[in-house]
């Protein structure tokens, strides 16, 4: 199997939107989510993507659409390598879960990557969804929850604590957790601690310096669990490019 850092892919950035290309990847990714709104677009080969437990086959033309916060992994099918790119955006319009194959509306993507100018990622959002995010449905305990975990990286309460502190057995908050936002809180605790680490790796930190503030014991586990969450190394997300936006 081609080792991860040996993966063809970049990313490029501009505020509010990020770009991954990845080329003949076999590389297969952990169930995570992302803050953002996602749309990805596969260029060769097939791949399945399962958000929210629903599996999707994609092929060459296809894009999905995946709201932000939406538990999902995009993998390939029976090993064999596939090309897609993936687009981050960062906006208030939040359209629904979506498997689009439209020949036009995948030149509209294609022509929003290549620039990533504000213009074409506008249009591409217009072409897609003129409705509002949806309103926030967690239930207290697990904003709460959430709101412990994403600012205690370092030393997260235990379960136990935390179940205490909302007067809930520890199962019951768990579960409660899981039927809320799909991941288990310890899930959601590696997901926050990487994207954590891919913001500090944006804004210039020092890999062996964004382990520890991450919240890793190790260099090792930082980058065994940056890669299962993201298919590429910490060195290769350092390096994508920030691009400046003269459109």
């Amino acid at each position: 199997m081609t080792q991860t850092r040996n993966v063809n892919q970049t990313f490029l950035r501009k505020p509010g939107v990020e770009l991954r290309s990845t080329w003949q990847s076999t590389q297969a990714y952990k169930r995570h989510s992302h803050a953002q709104l996602s749309i990805g677009a596969i260029l060769e080969g097939q791949t399945c993507c399962t958000c929210n437990g629903e599996p999707f086959i994609l092929h060459p033309g296809d894009l999905i659409v995946i709201p932000a916060d939406a538990p999902h992994s995009c993998n390939p099918i029976a090993g064999q390598p596939r090309s897609y790119h993936m687009l981050w955006i960062e906006t208030d319009l939040q359209p629904t879960l979506q498997v689009i194959r439209s020949p036009a509306l995948f030149s509209k993507y294609l022509s929003a990557v290549e620039t990533l100018s504000a213009s074409a990622i506008e249009h591409l959002l217009s072409a897609l969804t003129d409705r509002p995010a949806p309103a926030d449905t967690l239930r207290p305990t697990s904003l709460a929850l959430q709101d412990a975990l994403r600012h205690s990286l370092l030393a997260p309460p235990s379960l136990d604590a935390l179940a205490q502190r909302f007067s809930l057995r520890k199962e019951t908050l768990i579960r409660t957790f899981k039927q809320d936002t799909g991941l288990t809180p310890g899930t959601f605790l590696a997901i926050s601690r990487i994207e954590f680490a891919k913001a500090r790796l944006r804004a210039g930190d020092d890999i062996a310096d964004v382990g520890y503030q991450s919240g890793f014991a190790d260099q090792s586990h930082f980058h065994k669990t940056f890669v299962s969450y993201t298919a590429a190394t910490p060195r290769q997300y350092a390096t994508g490019r920030s691009i400046s936006d003269n459109k």
